[in-house]
């Protein structure tokens, strides 16, 4: 008695390469995916930390997608470039806050008085010897580490989304094989 297996190879070929076009195809997907979620989680940090919003840095990063040779990345990046050097607020920051009008006031009415200020209280110039631009030094409620906003949140808090993301990636070349089965 014998036995006979035939395997036809062509056949075989051309279903592997489809495994690998749609794996390739599903990581892609994935990869981007990632770097847009990354994007998206810097662009809603990025104002609130830092005082002054102009909307010129924080909400211009993309997600570009790119193949070098067998590589596959997707990569966040700005294309304003004054995004990769916006820093937060330093430890020791503080704000010059002008007074409000009732604070102006009982300075001004303490200033004709005694001809001091209240504590606290700053001028900025004088006037015909009338103080002028009264103002209070606050800390900053954004002060920080003074780090760049790029290097916190979308390397070094993109390298925790994108590896709490890995399993997606073997999730996607399953979903290629899944197709090929059907």
């Amino acid at each position: 008695m014998s036995v006979k297996v035939t395997v036809d190879t062509t056949q075989l070929s051309a279903d592997l390469d489809r495994l690998v076009r749609d794996a390739i195809a599903e990581v892609r997907a994935v990869v981007v995916d990632v770097a847009d979620d990354v994007e998206e989680y810097a662009e809603g940090k990025w104002y609130t930390q830092v005082r002054r919003r102009t909307g010129e840095t924080g909400t211009a990063l993309e997600t570009e997608s790119r193949t070098r040779g067998t590589v596959i990345e997707a990569v966040v990046l700005s294309r304003d470039k004054r995004s990769y050097v916006v820093h937060r607020p330093g430890p020791l920051s503080v704000l010059s806050i002008g007074l409000t009008r009732d604070e102006y006031s009982e300075a001004m009415s303490l200033y004709r008085r005694t001809g001091q200020l209240p504590a606290g209280v700053e001028v900025r110039k004088y006037l015909g010897g009338q103080p002028v631009g009264l103002t209070r030094t606050r800390r900053n409620p954004l002060a920080s580490d003074g780090k760049t906003l790029w290097s916190q949140l979308v390397l070094r808090d993109g390298s925790k989304l994108t590896l709490s993301r890995a399993g997606d990636v073997d999730r996607a070349i399953q979903r290629a094989a899944d197709k090929l089965r059907r």
